[in-house]
């Protein structure tokens, strides 16, 4: 059984240019600690960068958050599935955010993924995670409820 069927949602995956993204808001540095602290554990392969160059992935979030407030560009890009890419650019240590490529996204295996994801987010975090049209976390499609263990669609 799925979370949820491709059939109700593929039209939110069509490619036009833009991507999603998964919001956890009123986060904070120890909501991306737990973040890093999930990519780690989980085994999940990713490329952490500075300027564009690879580096070592810090054991702190503040670390990351003091070269964030010192107008580096930090990115990391994360593989909870060989086939998935997520990224993640730090942006605001206030919401946690992850983008993703609308043309990886597609069928019944890939959002069964992208819902694993969100359910491992989640309950790492103990918060509801919003998967939006891209910059939209004001306009859910989907939402993780960890306290329900639910995905709850929009109305």
């Amino acid at each position: 059984m799925h979370d949820v069927t491709w059939d109700d949602v593929a039209d939110w995956f069509e490619p036009d240019g833009s991507l999603l993204d998964a919001y956890v808001l009123d986060a904070n540095e120890t909501d991306w600690q737990r973040v890093i602290d999930l990519v780690r554990s989980q085994g999940w392969r990713f490329d952490y960068t500075v300027e564009g160059q690879s580096r070592p992935l810090p054991q702190q979030a503040a670390d990351i958050f003091a070269l964030r407030r010192s107008e580096a560009t930090v990115t990391m890009h994360i593989w909870p599935a060989p086939n998935m890419l997520v990224n993640t650019h730090f942006f605001s240590d206030d919401e946690v955010e992850f983008d993703f490529d609308r043309t990886e996204l597609q069928g019944q295996p890939q959002l069964d993924l992208l819902c694993r994801f969100m359910r491992s987010l989640g309950h790492q975090l103990g918060k509801p995670v919003r998967l939006t049209p891209e910059n939209g976390p004001e306009h859910p499609l989907l939402i993780y409820s960890p306290t329900q263990d639910r995905f709850i669609p929009s109305a």
